[in-house]
């Protein structure tokens, strides 16, 4: 289907652009953006992917806080040399 839309100049510019970085048509970038929106439900659970390791998951929150606190410390020592 073919339409026309009044579209603010700024607006169009910059979908215009990302559509051009992605590599795709202005009309795919705005037909994504419009099946994105229209999927949009406030409120609405986010449906995310999960894993299973196979493996029990029992970490106590202070544990979580340790492991997180000792992997930071070992990244920034790695970034320091």
């Amino acid at each position: 289907m073919q339409t026309t839309l009044r579209i603010n100049d700024e607006l169009y510019r910059k979908a215009k652009a990302e559509a051009a970085r992605q590599g795709i048509t202005l009309t795919q970038f705005l037909e994504e953006a419009l099946r994105l929106r229209l999927q949009y439900r406030p409120g609405k659970p986010a449906n995310l992917p999960t894993f299973d390791s196979g493996k029990a998951f029992d970490f106590t929150p202070e544990q979580l806080k340790q492991l997180i606190q000792a992997s930071q410390a070992e990244h920034d020592l790695h970034k320091m040399g």
